[in-house]
């Protein structure tokens, strides 16, 4: 009974909220409502034709080349860096000169090097939870008596 109640609240609070961004996107420009259609159709294409085949390939190919224990730290950091560098897209493409934001704060910082030394520290972290996992002795299996 407890779990149906708090799965109705949830889908009560989804609905809620769906309706909500809805009611604001209608509520905007036309423009503005074709480009953000246009952005959410053309995420679903680039992660189904792109994103994803590229992630099967790259696992696959891990898989045969890497051993066994380092699987787990080089699936971590693929991921981390594919989520640090998908998230950090929008400030890291050029812009033409006429589309500057209207805030002058907003783009104010060096990006290209902050997401170079965020992808840095993950791969060094995964390096080091490799280098870790090898000085480790394999745990002796036990059994309880």
């Amino acid at each position: 009974m407890t779990l149906r109640f708090i799965r109705a609240i949830l889908i009560l609070a989804a609905l809620a909220l769906g309706w909500y961004g809805l009611s604001q996107l209608w509520a905007m420009p036309r423009a503005d409502q074709l480009s953000i259609i246009f952005w959410l159709a053309g995420g679903l294409i680039v992660h189904d034709a792109l994103f994803a085949p590229a992630c099967i390939a790259l696992g696959y190919a891990a898989k045969r080349v890497l051993p066994q224990r380092w699987w787990p730290p080089a699936l971590l950091a693929v991921t981390a860096s594919l989520v640090v560098l998908i998230l950090s897209l929008p400030v890291l493409l050029p812009r033409s000169p006429d589309k500057t934001p209207d805030n002058a704060t907003i783009l104010d910082r060096p990006y290209g090097v902050s997401v170079v030394i965020a992808l840095t520290v993950i791969w060094l972290l995964a390096v080091s939870l490799i280098l870790a996992r090898r000085r480790r002795p394999a745990a002796a299996s036990t059994q309880r008596e």
